[in-house]
């Protein structure tokens, strides 16, 4: 994905998690930013968006 096609996102998370991440990304070798994509990215997949128009 080009890089100016992506919205930069400022997030705030407690130390705890942002220890767990960094450790997480350094095991797998990823940055930090790809390590939050891919668990949203799995997390998105196991919980698909639902349709708009709020419908039951």
């Amino acid at each position: 994905m080009p890089a100016e096609n992506i919205t930069p996102f400022g997030l705030r998370m407690p130390a705890e998690v942002r220890a767990w991440v960094e450790a997480e990304a350094q095991q797998n070798l990823r940055s930090m930013n790809a390590e939050i994509l891919l668990a949203l990215k799995e997390k998105m997949g196991r919980n698909p968006p639902k349709a708009a128009g709020g419908g039951k």
